[in-house]
């Protein structure tokens, strides 16, 4: 399914999505806070997703910051300032005869009201619509930066910036290209678009979304592992292999496995599929493998884990493929395990599918798994799934856990500052001066609590000591 095949129908003149079958892979929280952001109707943003509830979920972790709430409404008063345009012009003309401030229109006082709760006044006293734009986009620019933390790390930031930003130089050239091309923007909410064109509703997936703000930036979005998950049928094909098998282990060639990929697989299974499985092996090379393997137990929902760590007797050889080849054989004729899931993109575990009798489900990785392979397996009806096609969380838990150990070690293993009373106690003695005991613990307390580490603009690590 590309993202161009999904339908779509219009209520009120708004487009919406009519087939959510062909885009439950997606993932759409970020589409869903920037539609937020944008001051998109709610009743429009719970249509996006199968359950209203999704969206009503996250709509509860964006409003605990304030200035996505600042940014919705202003972005709402920009858009219909524009829409607007000659009807308000004529209304808060001083001097006119229907002479009404903007703030007590009926299509502005609501937001008007919410700004004044967030303590933010864009009154101008004046009849002018242009200075309240001015206004509103320097609000805008205030608080865009408030709202980073509401997007995924991986997310370039600056293009979401570029997105709410406005050109000021033309600002009346950017009012009339968002008025002749109003049917173009999402749920006709403005935001800074080059060159609108129709692409049906943006906000129907992270992935479209995303595409089009990084091309709108002069960038091309392509981390498309992020936001589209395995498929449902890759999905119910592992749990109808899981449900068939009496007794299930799952062997890991931690060489050429992506540990927080398969974590995500293990993370979509159902309870009763979890406690189907008896264990899960690793089989990792101590030298080359990532330590990741050795935390994992930590995130696949209460299975038992085994890291095996595997020395190389050779340098040039690793033996995990043989040693996930005894392993599996012993576990089908030692324990009676009689399904089995081998995570390995590599062809070197195929002789154990062929010659031990068991039920096989292969997982591999698209870029590691050679064509050659895919066909044996296809050609002797093993199903194969890849693992890359399972999406990883946003706030990846398995990994910053792993990267800050990995970071803690590595600082402590490069600094090596050792113990901080024997370091001040070696600078005294160094000193060679008199220190009471209370200049010693005030010292103490000064400089040695005091150290902070920064970073300099050749990214070098320095150690700043109290004046």
């Amino acid at each position: 399914m590309q993202l161009e095949d999904l339908q779509y129908i219009t209520i009120d003149g708004d487009e919406i999505v009519s087939d959510k079958s062909g885009y439950r892979n997606f993932s759409k929280d970020i589409a869903l806070t920037i539609g937020y952001l944008l001051g998109v109707r709610e009743d429009f943003l719970e249509k996006i997703v199968e359950n209203p509830e999704e969206y009503y979920n996250l709509k509860e972790t964006i409003e605990k910051n304030d200035s996505a709430k600042v940014i919705r409404i202003l972005n709402n008063i920009r858009s219909n300032l524009m829409l607007m345009f000659k009807k308000v012009s004529r209304t808060i003309r001083i001097g006119s005869s229907n002479y009404t401030p903007l703030y007590n229109m009926d299509e502005f006082k609501d937001d008007f009201r919410a700004l004044r709760r967030l303590d933010i006044d864009i009154s101008t006293g004046r009849s002018d619509i242009n200075e309240y734009l001015i206004k509103i986009n320097n609000e805008i620019t205030k608080h865009i930066d408030k709202v980073e933390r509401l997007f995924p790390e991986w997310v370039e930031f600056k293009h979401v910036k570029y997105m709410f930003s406005m050109p000021t130089t033309n600002i009346k050239a950017e009012s009339e290209k968002f008025q002749n091309n109003q049917n173009c923007y999402p749920y006709k909410r403005y935001f800074n678009w080059k060159d609108p064109e129709e692409m049906g509703n943006i906000l129907v997936t992270d992935a479209k979304i995303l595409e089009l703000i990084y091309q709108n930036n002069g960038k091309y979005f392509q981390d498309y592992s992020k936001v589209m998950d395995a498929s449902d049928d890759v999905k119910n094909s592992i749990n109808e292999f899981i449900n068939r098998g009496k007794k299930i282990q799952i062997y890991i060639d931690g060489e050429n496995v992506d540990p927080y990929r398969f974590a995500s697989a293990i993370e979509g299974l159902k309870d009763h599929e979890i406690e189907k499985i008896d264990k899960i092996v690793v089989y990792y090379d101590n030298k080359f493998s990532s330590k990741a393997w050795n935390m994992l137990h930590h995130f696949t929902c209460g299975i038992e884990v085994e890291p095996v760590g595997v020395d190389r007797i050779i340098e040039e050889k690793s033996l995990v493929d043989h040693k996930l080849v005894a392993g599996v054989s012993k576990a089908v004729y030692r324990d009676e395990v009689d399904s089995i899931i081998i995570a390995s993109s590599d062809s070197d575990f195929w002789s154990v599918i062929e010659d031990v009798e068991a039920k096989y489900l292969v997982m591999v990785e698209t870029e590691k798994c050679g064509h050659d392979f895919k066909e044996v397996l296809r050609e002797h009806d093993v199903f194969y799934c890849y693992l890359d096609k399972f999406m990883t969380s946003e706030d990846n838990l398995f990994f910053k856990t792993v990267f800050k150990k990995e970071l803690e070690q590595l600082i402590k293993e490069t600094i090596k500052l050792g113990n901080a009373k024997d370091l001040f106690n070696e600078a005294i003695f160094m000193s060679r001066a008199d220190v009471s005991e209370a200049e010693r613990d005030a010292f103490f307390n000064k400089y040695i609590k005091g150290l902070t580490l920064t970073i300099d603009k050749d990214d070098d690590f320095n150690l700043v000591i109290p004046e």
